[in-house]
């Protein structure tokens, strides 16, 4: 894996990320205040599977 496949996932995740905020800003400020009333460690928990798949996903491509 080059630069370039590494520049186009980031490009893919930056796009991914700006989907929701351009399609429903007012679904994603009530997203942003529903966090503030979740736990820390199930935030933890959720990054950690999160990261876990990725690299799942990673690995078999």
């Amino acid at each position: 894996m080059g630069f370039k496949e590494l520049f186009i996932a980031i490009g893919l995740v930056l796009i991914f990320e700006g989907l929701i905020p351009f399609i429903s800003p007012s679904f994603y400020k009530r997203s942003l205040l529903q966090l503030k009333e979740i736990h820390e460690n199930y935030l933890r928990i959720f990054g950690l599977v999160l990261i876990i798949l990725g690299v799942i996903i990673i690995n078999f491509i």
